[in-house]
């Protein structure tokens, strides 16, 4: 199913004003926006990173954690390790050091046994 062209305007506008929100300090403004979009198509993952970001801002590490985990496994790019990069500094914030160095080395490229 292809998505129309008035959707994937829609959450390209959305994404614009949520990092908008989120350059001036109103993480909940930019959380508000990114909130009932319907289908992403291809800005899934980046709505993943921004609300992650948002979350990670309002001290909510756990669930940015959450929120950059699914991002990063969505992400099928190999250049795209933005998402890794952020779990691995969102999961050493929330104090799991370990899990922390297992998503920088995805981020860098490294091949990790999944382990859940």
């Amino acid at each position: 199913m292809t998505l129309q062209i008035a959707q994937l305007l829609r959450v390209a506008k959305r994404l614009s004003e949520a990092n908008g929100y989120l350059e001036l300090g109103l993480t909940q403004r930019a959380l508000d926006c990114l909130e009932g979009l319907g289908p992403l198509g291809p800005f899934e993952v980046e709505v993943g990173l921004l609300r992650g970001e948002a979350l990670r801002r309002q001290r909510r590490y756990r669930e940015a954690a959450s929120v950059l985990k699914a991002a990063a496994q969505k992400s099928h790019s190999p250049q795209d390790r933005s998402a890794w990069l952020a779990l691995s500094q969102f999961c050493r914030q929330a104090g799991s050091s370990a899990k922390a160095i297992q998503m920088f080395a995805r981020a860098r490229g490294a091949r990790l046994p999944k382990r859940e």
